[in-house]
């Protein structure tokens, strides 16, 4: 994997690149980056991810974050230890650490060609400023910075023969024309930076006629091309910010005597500015700089190509907010500066308003001033003579109202640059009716907009798609990485011109609207073979539809909220986002509220469906009573608004009544679900009724059912494609094969599986599956493939880090290890094993069984029994009626050991029972048989005469009386 920072964030490996959304998870891959391969700890992390605004629990926030990085990077990529994160790369496969590296190599060796080789082979890596997610990695970039100086430096000590790089634009080899010192306005203060802008701007017009220096307002534009033309024997400067439409050939004409003579030998003077320029300029070799022409464009270039085209020695320089559009224009794209070069203008500036630069405990608050401010010259300029009468602190605070803040500047400034607020408005006024909707439009998606969702957007604001790549063209928008984005500045000011107008909440729930038919229209694609692509548009706009959520959290119009919800759920299920889901069902629930459209019913089925899970934030249980008659009522509703997914309301509701009934009984739930319900519904909602038929009954212990339910479920979801679905069936279809004693099989459907899911789900989800096959390899007695790929399975655990995957990892290593017959390495897993509170119970049962069948290997009966007694009520209480089965295995094993053959036979008999089949080659299950056989003799080897009813209940206390 290589992980790119300079001149953007770019991951890719050999499965391609991968997307890395939100600013959170960027900041945490950049931190991690920096020092690749060694543990990052949580302070230092929450530190840089959150510089300003931490959460409560840092932590917890640090491990939703990691475990959503996973997701976006390829496995085993990102690890987790005891005190922090560590990022699995070599230094070389990450851009700045090798950048770095290189540098320090250079100036560790004594060989002065070897220094200057790395220190070029470091600068090549610089294919463009340092990208950082926020202005808490201002450390990062001057370090950075410090190192290319020292780069550069050693790069000239030895300068490569056929490497030869003109420092200051040269006119053509032609003499001379004798004429004066053209009248250049001379630098008041001196440039910081834009060292390689100024070089490619020299470099472009050696060889191009026309230069374009293109960028928002403020970015210097101005400063730059003025610092280009003094290289030049001969200049023609020409303002073009006074000048009107129709001007700019007499603009042009009145510079003509500050910069060229005209030639005295002209027969007859040229009566019209037009053919006073053309004279002026005849025969010589000039550079023309045209200073501000986004105003007059259209003129502006019409005049260029008159010049181009009479004198061929003639060079344009140009800047402008957007391209003049002449042919054979070459282009120079002047963005914000780079950190360091920011920091150093700020610095300089506040001296210059207040005698003393900004102190070492101001150097963090000037840092935050600069970032805020997007890095612009202007900005920086203007809120560094603040300084003269507020403190850093102050002016920092102040940027909250920037445009006010920012609201005064030098009195012999152009207007247009005298505040920040004139910087955007000279943009402003040039753009049309659309393009300031569009502007406006664009503030209100933090995420920017996707290059496919543009047409939709543009038509939700009533303007054409063509107004935003417009915009692109007018520096107030960039398009990088098939979105477009605004600079902060910008965004801020297009919220205020909308704060202004009292339009914001409008233009908020506009984007609401368009945002949800976008996700409803990707939602709609996503169960089937275009679920990938449907969580990829879902993971790009994660803070647009965060935005639209909070918006319509604060309307009146629920319904619509409703309706953006609903096309969330299918996201948030398969990334497994409770932690949203739960506040937003208690924000958008209407329990009183009309049943009358799909998004409603199927959101108050998802609430009343919750009310029989406990669960810190869920839905409180209802009484049977009242749940029946809601209940009937969301089934009613769902008829009359049928959908793939409304379709399964009526089930599941049904489902969720028979856990209500069951809770703490110890009997079984089941679906309630007819063969004519399920053949009326759609294919994949078919499918997916057939899954909870299985999944009821590997519950029940209805073997029978087990295989014809999930054998059709896989059938159906693999015709449909829905790589969602695949994975579910084929769990509960290994389940059934691995039952029947078809071990080889059971193995191949959960291999195949794994690759159709990778990448999907989290990253428990996926090591369940992969714990399986370790299970079936155990019964088919290849010990090396299961302990390989428990190896693999750690590994993974590790690099995601969360809580259930490295359980879930050390369950598999204790499994590995029980079937070994290595007691003694089993229970070093499972005393590792430390479910957190609030874990699922059905989890933590398995564990201590698993434990207790450890100490059994190793003789240490009293303590297999304390943890049996532990776990047995909480598999009992789990409802999980597997996992009770698997829990009696292990009591057996605790009975055989203490010479209770008869019990153990009872034990063996109700897991059974319980689980429908005998599960003949778990390796303890044998160990116990084995130790039955043994004593045969002694004591009858039938199971105990009770009867078959009486077996497959899971009481409580019965079971309990197994251990007495």
């Amino acid at each position: 994997m290589q992980v790119r920072f300079f001149g953007g964030l770019s991951v890719s490996s050999d499965a391609g690149e991968a997307a890395v959304p939100g600013r959170g998870q960027q900041a945490l891959l950049l931190r991690l980056a920096v020092d690749a391969g060694t543990t990052v700890g949580y302070r230092a992390l929450a530190d840089d991810v959150w510089p300003s605004d931490a959460p409560e629990d840092p932590r917890a926030a640090l491990q939703s974050l990691a475990s959503r990085l996973r997701r976006a990077l390829p496995p085993a990529t990102l690890s987790s230890t005891s005190g922090g994160y560590r990022l699995e790369l070599a230094r070389d496969d990450i851009d700045v650490t090798r950048f770095q590296d290189a540098v320090a190599a250079a100036r560790a060796t004594g060989d002065t060609a070897a220094a200057a080789r790395l220190a070029r082979d470091a600068l090549s890596l610089w294919v463009g400023d340092p990208w950082t997610p926020h202005e808490g990695f201002d450390w990062l970039v001057r370090d950075l910075w410090e190192d290319r100086g020292h780069a550069e430096r050693l790069a000239a000590s030895v300068t490569p023969a056929a490497s030869v790089t003109p420092s200051a634009v040269t006119a053509p080899a032609v003499p001379a024309p004798t004429v004066p010192a053209p009248a250049v306005p001379a630098a008041i203060a001196g440039l910081v930076g834009r060292t390689s802008e100024l070089d490619a701007i020299r470099e472009r017009l050696a060889t191009d006629r026309l230069v374009t220096l293109i960028g928002p307002g403020g970015a210097g534009k101005t400063t730059l091309a003025l610092e280009t033309v003094r290289g030049a024997p001969d200049a023609l400067i020409v303002e073009l910010a006074p000048a009107a439409p129709g001007e700019v050939w007499a603009a042009l004409a009145g510079a003509v005597g500050h910069g060229i003579r005209l030639n005295e030998t002209t027969a007859a003077p040229p009566t019209t500015p037009r053919e006073r320029v053309l004279e002026a300029v005849a025969g010589r070799d000039v550079v023309v700089l045209l200073d501000n022409c986004e105003h007059v464009i259209l003129e502006a270039a019409e005049v260029a190509h008159a010049l181009l085209l009479s004198t061929p020695g003639l060079r344009i320089l140009a800047t402008s907010r957007e391209p003049l559009g002449v042919v054979g224009e070459a282009f120079v794209d002047l963005g914000p500066l780079p950190a360091l070069d920011a920091d150093e203008l700020f610095a300089r500036r506040v001296r210059s308003a207040r005698g003393t630069p900004p102190s070492p405990d101001e150097q963090s608050t000037a840092e935050s001033i600069v970032r805020r401010l997007d890095g612009l010259p202007l900005a920086i300029e203007l809120a560094a003579a603040r300084a003269r009468t507020l403190t850093l602190a102050e002016i920092d605070a102040g940027l909250g109202d920037r445009f006010a803040l920012l609201a005064h500047g030098p009195r012999l400034s152009p207007d247009r640059h005298r505040t920040l607020r004139a910087l955007i408005d000279w943009s402003w006024d040039t753009l049309t009716d659309a393009e300031r909707v569009a502007l406006r439009a664009a503030s209100v998606f933090p995420d920017g907009i996707g290059s496919g969702d543009v047409s939709a957007v543009a038509a939700a604001f009533a303007v054409d798609a063509a107004v935003f790549d417009a915009l692109v063209d007018r520096s107030l928008l960039v398009r990088r990485d098939g979105r477009f984005r605004l600079l902060e500045t910008v965004r801020e000011y297009g919220l205020d011109r909308l704060r202004a107008e009292g339009a914001e909440t409008a233009f908020r729930e506009r984007a609401a609207d368009v945002l949800t038919t976008l996700a409803a229209e990707h939602e709609s694609t996503m169960r089937g073979p275009g679920l990938r692509a449907g969580l990829e548009w879902f993971d790009a706009n994660e803070e647009n539809l965060s935005s639209a959520l909070r918006t319509r959290s604060v309307g009146q119009d629920r319904r619509a909220g409703r309706r953006l919800l609903r096309a969330l759920l299918w996201a948030w299920a398969v990334r497994e986002r409770v932690e949203e889901l739960r506040p937003a069902l208690a924000v958008f629930a209407d329990p009183h509220g009309p049943l009358d459209d799909e998004p409603g019913v199927v959101i108050e089925a998802l609430v009343l469906f919750s009310a029989s899970f406990p669960g810190p934030g869920v839905v409180a249980r209802t009484d049977p009573a009242a749940f029946a008659a809601r209940r009937l009522e969301v089934e009613a509703a769902a008829l009359r608004h049928p959908s793939e997914v409304s379709v399964l309301v009526a089930p599941l509701l049904r489902l969720a009544e028979t856990i209500l009934e069951a809770d703490g009984a110890g009997r079984t739930w089941h679906v309630d679900v007819a063969d004519t319900e399920i053949e009326a519904a759609p294919m994949w909602s078919r499918a997916t009724l057939r899954v909870l038929r299985a999944g009821a009954a590997a519950n029940a212990g209805d073997t029978t059912a087990l295989g014809s339910e999930s054998e059709q479920a896989l059938r159906m979801f693999t015709e449909v494609g829905d790589p969602w679905g695949i994975g579910i069936a084929s769990q509960l279809r290994a389940e059934w094969l691995m039952l029947a004693g078809r071990l080889d099989e059971a193995l191949e459907v959960t291999d195949r599986a794994l690759d159709v899911v990778a990448g999907l789900s989290s990253v428990s989800d996926l090591l369940q599956q992969r714990t399986q096959a370790v299970g079936i390899l155990l019964r088919l007695g290849r010990l090396d493939e299961a302990r390989a790929r428990t190896a693999d399975i750690g590994a993974v655990a590790a690099a995601d880090g969360s809580v259930r995957a490295v359980i879930q990892a050390r369950m598999a290593a204790t499994q590995v290890e029980i079937a070994a017959g290595d007691g003694a390495a089993a229970l070093a897993h499972a005393d590792r094993i430390s479910p957190e509170p609030g874990f699922p119970e059905q989890i933590t049962a398995w564990a201590g069984a698993q434990r207790a069948e450890a100490l059994l290997l190793l003789g240490r009966r009293d303590d297999a029994r304390a943890a049996l007694r532990e776990a047995l009520p909480l598999a009992v209480r789990s409802r999980d009626h597997p996992i009770v089965a698997s829990v009696l295995i292990a009591v057996a094993g605790w009975n055989v050991a203490a010479g209770r053959p008869e019990v153990a036979h009872e034990a063996l008999a109700r897991a059974e029972a319980v689980r429908g089949a005998a599960d003949e080659r778990d390796p303890f299950r044998r160990w116990v048989e084995e130790r039955l056989s043994a004593d045969a003799g002694e004591f009858p080897a039938s199971a105990p005469g009770i009867p078959p009813a009486a077996l497959g209940e899971v009481d409580a206390d019965v079971l309990a009386a197994l251990l007495d």
